[in-house]
């Protein structure tokens, strides 16, 4: 996952870049963004459908659930919707990185972190959401998916963080900066 923020500006924005194989797991929450409002059992099946090509069937049936009780209990527990990009993009927005790194941080077994990402998601009440985060999170491993440590940094408030630039650190020459 890449994230870059390189602007000096009072609200320090952040591009986010999530890899295409994340693709189909945050797709499945941005397409539950407003699937209150057209509720349509077909979308459903088609997300499950993407995830399958990464995973067998069966666990993607599962993640697809989990994710559907996780985005319903994020929108009751949020006073506020999530901002999502369109589905297939690999440009994320903050909230997305956020959740993303909720079910990151379980799947490291991080759950201080986990609930980091709680907070800064707004979350009122997190442990039934961070619970449903490492139900993904396991079966997201269980499909050889490996999530990445997600960046406490990015959590506070564009206030108190200084310019931040973190990108994929497979690559030697892609670094962790930070001003101070």
């Amino acid at each position: 996952m890449m994230v870059r923020s390189a602007l000096p500006s009072s609200e320090m924005p952040v591009a986010i870049l999530f890899p295409p194989t994340m693709l189909p797991v945050i797709d499945i929450f941005r397409a539950l963004g407003d699937f209150e409002e057209h509720y349509e059992i077909g979308a459903l099946d088609l997300l499950e459908s993407r995830l399958s090509s990464l995973m067998g069937r069966d666990l993607a049936k599962g993640i697809v659930s989990d994710a559907l009780l996780l985005a319903f209990g994020l929108r009751r527990e949020r006073r506020e919707p999530l901002d999502y990009r369109p589905v297939q993009s690999r440009r994320g927005t903050a909230d997305e990185y956020r959740l993303m790194a909720l079910m990151a941080a379980t799947y490291w077994h991080d759950f201080h972190l986990a609930a980091a990402a709680a907070a800064a998601l707004d979350v009122r009440h997190p442990q039934p959401l961070i619970s449903l985060a490492f139900d993904i999170a396991r079966r997201l491993e269980a499909a050889g998916l490996r999530l990445e440590a997600p960046d406490p940094r990015l959590f506070t408030s564009p206030d108190e963080r200084n310019a931040v630039e973190v990108e994929d650190e497979r690559r030697p020459d892609r670094r962790i900066h930070r001003d101070a």
